[in-house]
């Protein structure tokens, strides 16, 4: 492998200032329209990142088509609309630039870092993402904690509690998963690190992310049972063979234990019958029909353009909890792409799942996995997080099938 024209140490602590950046919800400047200070770093590093991989002759040119060429058929397909729309030309910034930008860098900072430095980046951002949200829930520093009010909690930097618990469930997975894909040891660090990450989840008190944490815990139980009795598979999935089920049993048994214990001592439940109700009656499940109701109204197709879902929120008269003039997508981020710009935005998507899930590591089954289900309760194709996971599993199995290791 090439070495990069910038020093490694250059890239390493790009790489965490970006990171940082993005989980900085509020900050952002006002150039024409609203830019997170993320975004920027974003697109900085992606300039450093091409320059690399241009003067190196690694630039992964049918990536950067594929992005392109959806994001022109997208846009495409929103300006055709004549529906009224509202902050249009920000989602064609995001899916012309923001996106393949978080993409490809999650990409190339797996094929270029030594595994144990990646993995350290990672665990350092969610460090510093734990930290931080100790820090805000004593010190509610203004320009950083988005006050919300009673909807307000444990949630560090982000934009609230949900996409905190997200991410830091994410960024520990990827950890854990990472170390056990390539035999990387476990010291008191990493482990010191996994329990305040399960306590902030805990403060967090998103549903979210417990049920992510159940569904893959049984698709991983479930898999291994399947696989157990075949001999021809894929090399580095022998390892989720070889460890005992034993573990992945108990785990599953201290996770619901876990859960139905916090959930009858908080003073407000995680889940509770009437808070279920509610978001069938009038929130998600309400939310779900009227998207449905406005597919079916297109003939199925979609396709009412950018930034529809904002502006007809805001004139929606049926009051929907969660959805207003300031919401610019639903609850299930793949109806809202249907709704949005048709069907061909749904492919865009299940592509880009397709290219980042395989079965040569564990990481790479269990991101694009974990990202699917939370993108079925939450709009989270709408942030760059969830490109970046994307582009890391890609990124992986691009490395190892180069190196002839899968």
């Amino acid at each position: 492998m090439q070495k990069p024209i910038f020093q490694s140490t250059f890239f390493f602590i790009l790489i965490l200032f970006v990171l940082f950046s993005m989980s900085l919800s509020i900050v952002s400047i006002n150039a024409g329209i609203n830019i997170r200070i993320g975004q920027l770093a974003i697109l900085l590093m992606f300039g450093f990142v091409l320059l690399d991989d241009l003067k190196n002759k690694s630039i992964n040119e049918t990536l950067l088509v594929f992005f392109i060429f959806f994001a022109i058929l997208l846009t495409f397909v929103s300006k055709s609309s004549s529906y009224s729309k509202i902050d249009e030309m920000k989602f064609v910034i995001k899916y012309m630039l923001i996106f393949p930008a978080t993409f490809y860098i999650g990409q190339w900072s797996v094929r270029n870092f030594k595994i144990e430095d990646f993995f350290k980046v990672i665990e350092i951002s969610l460090a510093s993402y734990i930290l931080m949200a100790f820090i805000l829930s004593v010190y509610p520093i203004g320009f950083l904690y988005n006050d919300r009010g009673e909807l307000s909690g444990f949630q560090g930097t982000f934009l609230e509690t949900g996409w905190f618990a997200l991410v830091v469930g994410a960024f520990t997975i990827t950890s854990i998963l990472g170390r056990l894909d390539f035999n990387l040891k476990f010291s008191k660090v990493q482990y010191i690190l996994y329990f305040f990450s399960m306590i902030a989840l805990v403060l967090s008190k998103n549903k979210t992310i417990w049920m992510g944490i159940f569904l893959i815990i049984t698709f991983i139980i479930l898999f291994k049972s399947i696989i157990a009795s075949k001999e021809n598979v894929k090399e580095s999935v022998k390892k989720l063979k070889a460890i005992n089920s034993f573990y992945f049993i108990f785990a599953f048994i201290v996770f619901v234990t876990l859960f139905f214990a916090v959930n009858s001592i908080l003073a407000e439940p995680i889940v509770s019958v009437a808070m279920l109700e509610e978001k069938l009656n009038d929130e998600r499940g309400k939310a779900y029909l009227v998207a449905i109701r406005l597919i079916e109204n297109s003939d199925w197709f979609g396709g009412y353009g950018f930034g529809f879902i904002q502006q007809y929120f805001s004139v929606y008269t049926d009051e929907i909890i969660g959805l207003d003039e300031n919401s610019g997508m639903i609850f299930n981020s793949y109806l809202d792409v249907w709704i949005s710009v048709g069907i061909l935005g749904v492919l865009f998507h299940f592509l880009l799942l397709k290219f980042a899930f395989s079965r040569t590591h564990l990481l790479t089954m269990i991101l694009p996995i974990y990202w699917f289900i939370a993108a079925n309760t939450n709009p989270t194709i709408g942030d760059e997080y969830y490109y970046l996971f994307l582009g890391i599993s890609y990124g992986l199995i691009i490395k190892y099938k180069k190196e002839g290791s899968v």
